[in-house]
């Protein structure tokens, strides 16, 4: 065994303990290739989780991501959140992830094979499904509809393959590299685009991914000196103009791509060449006898623990709260040149209370025309749910990786909308919805404050996210390959059988979820209510043609038809 693979053993074992991963060694590698070679993007675990879509049928894939102008994309309720246009990105990442000591020629003929039958636009749902498992027909079904509408719209699309091996490093013959060709090919018949790579990922590489650690910590430097004040003790603010070449730099990642992570409590993303954007892009690529920063506005960062030294500003847990589209054109639009003594107007805001963090963040974006529902996080009822957890020994993420970039275990880590999905789903009785429509759950008035609502205790909020966890965690192990493969679309169902098996009867109240005993949630009730979710699949799809896996999984009438199982089964 080489020594990049005995130190990369090391290192997955620490990634599993310090998140408190509890995975077959395959699955294990699999979860922590995708984190590395992620680490620079805003993917968090529960999106590289849903992405996974290997097992059996799986056609040499054993995880699709997609990404919208780089934001990922795990539903198709979401798409309403997008413009497309000329200028929309689609990036689509097929991986394929074995822990084996060499590259296999089989895995690419397996791909070879698939893409063309899996990205035929006139294959219709029922063959896929007869072909491949309903996660892959699932994800694939998602990733047309976003290669359709970006097309359409003349927007562009991309294609990364991933192949990623515990091989001591990228050593492969030459029929293999025939076949990567071969397959590229291919891919760009069926998308119709030249934009398509093949990107291969060894020990070697893993544990150097591994070691760049993403730092907290980063440094601004000014023009001058920046103006610092204080007000009263609660936090100190600093003000100056930096170079735009020195803000270009301070916004660049170390592998040459722009820093995401910096704009997660940002409640917009970058849009593109729209007018406001062409603007910018032009006074920065139109030098004039104006600086830049009398014409766009400025940047607002909140950081913490600040150290200036001269002009420069070292800071801490920094994030870029306002200037989302001014930063990015200077990242994408600036040639780099230092004799530009053109300049952008930065605020840095010291401050560590939360409460404040959310009404800077809150105020900051007022004059802009953003829906009330992306200033959710900035919600009371979400600070409170915040501490709950904490309390609690869990981390509820109501902004976008926060307990990630603090290193907290990715397990114990729960987001707005899977807690909406698990309350939903298990408290409501509704896991068609929150599977098929999740976003719906956070933007429509009447769903978002029946699911939380201040006056309502927090318990039972809480319990409901562990309760589909545990369900999850056994549904990961188990052992049966044809139940998991047929109830893989139905983890929210299974979180509200489990419930009702625990207590025995179908009208589980929100107080009866408050007092539930979650050691009590034992293998035998995963058992009993995984088996009882795969025959009710079976018999609803033998008593009703045409229906399928996918569909019945967001069918109001397939969740009633199992409540209705479920009350027999109790009499």
């Amino acid at each position: 065994m080489s020594n990049e693979k005995i130190i990369l053993e090391g290192c997955i074992k620490a990634f599993k303990e310090s998140n408190e991963i509890d995975l077959s060694d395959s699955e294990l590698f699999e979860i922590f290739s995708l984190t590395q070679i992620h680490k620079d993007s805003s993917v968090t675990y529960e999106n590289i989780s849903s992405s996974i879509v290997d097992g059996s049928n799986d056609g040499g894939i054993d995880s699709i991501m997609i990404f919208i102008n780089d934001e990922y994309i795990d539903n198709m309720d979401s798409l309403d959140n997008f413009n497309f246009t000329n200028k929309t990105n689609a990036k689509f990442i097929i991986s394929q992830c074995k822990k084996v000591n060499s590259f296999k020629e089989g895995i690419i003929d397996k791909l070879i094979t698939t893409v063309p039958v899996l990205f035929n636009l006139e294959n219709e749902e029922e063959l896929l499904l007869s072909r491949f498992n309903s996660d892959l027909v699932n994800q694939a079904l998602l990733l047309t509809e976003v290669w359709k509408k970006t097309a359409t719209s003349g927007g562009k699309i991309y294609l990364d393959y991933l192949y990623i091996s515990n091989a001591p490093s990228k050593n492969f013959n030459t029929v293999f590299s025939q076949k990567t060709e071969q397959l590229v090919e291919i891919s760009q018949k069926v998308f119709s685009t030249s934009d398509i790579n093949f990107s291969v990922y060894s020990s070697k590489e893993l544990l150097e991914l591994y070691q760049q650690q993403k730092s907290n910590r980063n440094t601004i430097e000014f023009k001058d000196r920046p103006l610092s004040t204080e007000f009263d003790n609660y936090g100190i603010g600093y003000i100056g103009t930096v170079k735009l070449g020195n803000y270009k730099n301070f916004l660049t990642a170390e592998n040459g791509g722009i820093r995401d992570d910096l704009f997660e409590s940002n409640i917009r993303h970058f849009q593109g060449s729209v007018d406001v954007n062409k603007r910018i892009r032009e006074s920065i690529e139109n030098p004039s006898n104006e600086d830049f920063w009398w014409l766009n506005n400025g940047i607002t960062i909140i950081a913490e623990e600040p150290k200036e030294v001269g002009k420069k500003l070292s800071i801490e847990n920094i994030q870029i709260v306002n200037g989302l589209q001014t930063s990015y054109s200077i990242y994408n639009y600036h040639d780099l040149d230092m004799d530009d003594n053109r300049s952008v107007l930065v605020k840095v805001i010291i401050n560590t209370n939360k409460e404040t963090t959310d009404h800077i963040i809150a105020s900051t974006n007022s004059q802009n025309p953003v829906s009330a529902t992306l200033l959710r996080a900035t919600e009371p009822v979400q600070r409170h749910l915040e501490l709950f957890f904490l309390n609690e020994g869990y981390y509820y993420d109501r902004r976008k990786n926060y307990y990630k970039n603090q290193g907290k275990p990715a397990t114990k880590i729960f987001s707005i909308q899977l807690t909406a999905q698990a309350v939903q789903s298990i408290a409501y009785n509704d896991p068609h919805t929150a599977r098929s429509r999740p976003t719906s759950l956070l933007k429509t008035e009447a769903n978002y404050n029946k699911i939380f609502d201040p006056k309502k205790d927090f318990k039972p909020m809480f319990n409901c996210c562990l309760i589909y966890k545990k369900g999850h965690s056994y549904w990961l192990k188990h052992s049966d390959s044809e139940e998991k493969s047929k109830t893989s679309n139905f983890k929210l169902h299974l979180g509200m059988i489990i419930s009702k098996i625990y207590f025995k009867k179908t009208n589980v109240s929100f107080e009866d979820i408050s007092i539930i005993d979650l050691s009590l949630i034992t293998q035998n009730i995963f058992e009993e209510a995984i088996s009882f979710l795969a025959n009710s699949i079976d018999n609803y799809l033998l008593a009703n043609s045409g229906k399928n896996l996918i569909n019945i999984a967001k069918s109001k009438e397939f969740t009633d038809y199992l409540l209705e199982q479920l009350s027999n089964k109790f009499k």
